[in-house]
């Protein structure tokens, strides 16, 4: 376990739910944070992190734009000086179908595709510049979707968890008919996992990714037309609800995750979906990437 005290990590999307929490545990344990969200909320978060004693930084700023990651990057490293963590967060989710019109498919397509892949890449490039720079151990750690794993990526390796709803049978990928620019987003995200992990690791520079099921969050909720106030108002909503994860055991899993330092997994699809515990599970043998590939150099 390597202690995470004094360490400086960027969280995007972070001015509410999942976002929120990664980043207020993250100061819980004595990381400076740097965020950003187009939400204006994001200006508000740092008078609660900062009042566990570590120094914030907060912006407004879209990752699907070249110049404002740019901006948002070179502040963060004048400001902390050096960049220990990454979390790729920021996501957008909304209904799409194969029969939408060629109007609302390009809206939906640059929103998601935007964020949640062109996002993740454009901040990890700015960031592992830096991190090379800096010859230090780092983390990145991408948040993808269950929908694109089966228990245990792949269904040969799964653990067969007592606790999982699918019984023998390994859980089904993808994630329905109304989510295929969604999907596509994150399963693109597998591209920069393999690729990433392979000629950073050499670097001491890890990179993982957690494929996040159902979580409590505004963006779920929004998906569903849930009310941030509806659990108690909407008993259908509800039963709904109920049935998800909560952002602050995800939150727990990232911690986990980075204190296991330069010796640690890497190159890994991180499974939290419904039905088995959110935690930092046992590592499984590479499958979809050599192990050799990883020691190889870039």
């Amino acid at each position: 376990m390597v202690e995470l005290t004094g360490k400086n990590a960027i969280v995007t999307g972070a001015a509410m739910g999942i976002g929120k929490a990664y980043a207020t545990a993250l100061a819980e344990q004595g990381v400076n944070i740097s965020i950003c969200d187009i939400d204006p909320a994001i200006l508000d978060i740092p008078f609660t992190l900062e009042s566990t004693g570590v120094q914030t930084y907060a912006t407004v700023a879209n990752v699907a734009s070249p110049d404002e990651v740019r901006n948002f990057v070179d502040t963060t490293i004048s400001t902390f000086g050096h960049i220990d963590i990454l979390i790729n967060n920021a996501g957008q989710c909304h209904v799409s179908h194969p029969d939408d019109d060629l109007d609302k498919s390009m809206r939906d397509y640059e929103k998601m595709v935007g964020t949640n892949l062109k996002g993740e890449y454009l901040v990890g490039r700015a960031v592992i510049e830096q991190m090379l720079k800096q010859e230090t151990p780092a983390d990145i750690i991408n948040i993808a979707t269950d929908h694109m794993v089966t228990c245990g990526t792949p269904d040969e390796l799964c653990p067969r968890l007592p606790q999982c709803p699918w019984g023998s049978s390994p859980r089904p990928s993808g994630g329905g008919e109304v989510m295929d620019i969604y999907d596509a987003s994150k399963w693109g995200l597998n591209g920069f996992l393999f690729a990433w992990a392979k000629a950073l690791k050499p670097h001491n520079i890890r990179v993982n990714a957690i494929c996040m099921g159902a979580t409590d969050s505004h963006m779920i909720r929004s998906f569903y037309g849930f009310a941030a106030d509806e659990e108690t108002t909407n008993p259908d909503a509800k039963k709904v609800i109920e049935t998800w994860m909560s952002a602050t055991d995800s939150a727990q899993v990232v911690i986990d995750l980075l204190k296991e330092g330069p010796a640690g997994r890497t190159a890994r699809n991180l499974n939290l979906c419904v039905g088995r515990r959110p935690e930092l599970e046992p590592v499984l043998p590479h499958k979809y990437i050599l192990e050799e590939d990883l020691h190889a150099g870039s």
